[in-house]
């Protein structure tokens, strides 16, 4: 599925409980958005909420390329009367465009997949209901800007919540934030706060092709796609 949303057509049906002993089953509607490039110069990244461990997180152990790299979002457009409610379901650095041939969990130093067991996932919390994704670069810059304008993140917030329902449509949050020598790309997370794994995906060769969050809008193991 990290692969198929960001195809053209992609659907699925889910099955909705409606809290009364029934349910309803609800076809979403995907569309990829590029929300811009992304800039990587220390050949390392970052996933974290942007308003809360934008100056501190630690980056992923896996090395990654150097250079500018387009940032899209699979994003799910659920029934919601007569407006279709949308939620980012993945968000995806693009490294190349390679076909991925393998996923593995995306970990911080002193973490092991293998150490998870089935139901577990290794991943970062959002308490601001926004992803992104930056160099470690952007935590000195991000820290600086804080020291003198201490309101900053405010600015942010504005100006994404104008931005998204320009690109995505109402209710979105979209920003391609400079940051010093980088940047930092912010969106808004799935259905809001919680707990999200990355996954590095690597092509034949076995060179990084991309990395994925998923932020668990729809349960795939039961929805029909």
């Amino acid at each position: 599925v990290f692969e198929r949303a960001f195809q053209p057509g992609f659907a699925v049906e889910e099955t909705v409980d409606l809290g009364d002993g029934t349910t309803r089953v609800d076809r979403v509607e995907f569309k990829v958005f590029e929300i811009g490039r992304l800039t990587i110069k220390s050949g390392r990244i970052c996933a974290a909420d942007p308003f809360v461990t934008l100056g501190d997180r630690k980056p992923f152990t896996q090395a990654v390329p150097n250079g500018a790299f387009p940032v899209r979002l699979a994003v799910g457009f659920h029934p919601a009367g007569a407006v279709k409610d949308n939620r980012v379901s993945f968000a995806r650095v693009a490294f190349s465009e390679q076909p991925v041939e393998r996923w593995s969990m995306a970990v911080l130093e002193g973490q092991d997949a293998a150490s998870l067991k089935p139901d577990e996932i290794f991943g970062y919390p959002v308490d601001a209901g926004t992803g992104s994704f930056y160099d470690p670069l952007a935590n000195g810059a991000a820290n600086a800007i804080h020291k003198t304008n201490p309101d900053a993140w405010e600015a942010w917030q504005t100006e994404g919540e104008a931005n998204g329902p320009k690109v995505i449509g109402p209710y979105s949050f979209v920003l391609m934030q400079p940051m010093g020598d980088v940047n930092v790309a912010m969106f808004h997370s799935g259905w809001g706060d919680g707990f999200y794994a990355s996954y590095f995906g690597f092509d034949a060769e076995g060179k990084v092709a991309a990395l994925v969050t998923s932020f668990n809008t729809i349960d795939w193991l039961r929805a029909k796609w």
